[in-house]
């Protein structure tokens, strides 16, 4: 934890930004971390007043990868234009059991908008989606990534669907699931240290029962609600972030 403040306070110092929130992405905000896992850092910054005010466009994303850590943050106003979006990266951000950088009761705004107000359907398609194109892309490189990917994006699927208590994490997705078992977790989480997936008969049923559920819950996509994410809520958000206050 000390080493990841460490990298958040230098990100501070090198740009010049204050950073509001910061957390874990990935697998290890997922549960489903092995002793390979990468550090997937996120975070939210606010810059300068001046910064808004310039004629010239400012970069809105701050990136560094490595081997160990995979670091991207957003600029405060780029997350707040995505959340009033139903942005589906932004909603996992907020939803992440790993925070390490949590300094502010915006951020505690931010997450009631996104779990009340976020569209259900926009969501839903972003994850039915990442089902499908994660099975297509399992089908031809048998990489058992794919199909974990496949399995959690309709796992999210479903809690949206179901309009469940929203959550990233493996097990809790699980234990909330009409579909997905206990027992297809520990197959996933064998499969994922592995290169190859082998050619075992409960794979071929995992992977039938991720298309069923796809073609199933197309159906109910048209049904889901649009939502409305009160954006004149986020923009005064912003504003008390950047000091500025009355009309």
């Amino acid at each position: 934890m000390n080493r990841i403040e460490d990298i958040l306070i230098n990100i501070e110092e090198n740009h010049n930004v204050k950073i509001l929130y910061a957390c874990e992405a990935g697998s290890r905000a997922y549960g489903f971390a092995t002793e390979s896992s990468d550090f997937d850092i996120r975070f939210i910054y606010i810059a300068p007043l001046k910064k808004y005010l310039s004629l010239f466009k400012k970069e809105d994303t701050i990136t560094k990868k490595g081997d160990v850590y995979d670091i991207q943050g957003w600029d405060l106003k780029k997350a707040l234009v995505l959340a009033g979006k139903s942005n589906p990266s932004f909603f996992e951000w907020m939803l992440s059991p790993i925070v390490y950088r949590e300094l502010d009761s915006a951020m505690d705004i931010l997450k009631g908008t996104i779990v009340q107000d976020y569209s259900k359907k926009v969501l839903a398609l972003h994850y039915v989606n990442m089902a499908k194109n994660n099975l297509q892309a399992w089908s031809k490189k048998n990489d058992a990534s794919y199909l974990v990917h496949a399995v959690r994006a309709s796992l999210m699927l479903e809690q949206v669907i179901n309009n469940g208590k929203a959550t990233i994490e493996f097990e809790q997705l699980i234990k909330n699931s009409n579909t997905f078992t206990s027992e297809d977790l520990s197959l996933l989480f064998c499969l994922k240290t592995e290169e190859k997936v082998p050619a075992d008969p409960l794979v071929t049923h995992l992977n039938e029962k991720v298309n069923n559920f796809i073609a199933v819950s197309e159906d109910f996509l048209g049904h889901l609600e649009e939502g409305r994410v009160d954006v004149q809520r986020l923009e005064e958000l912003f504003f008390q972030q950047l000091g500025i206050e009355g009309e």
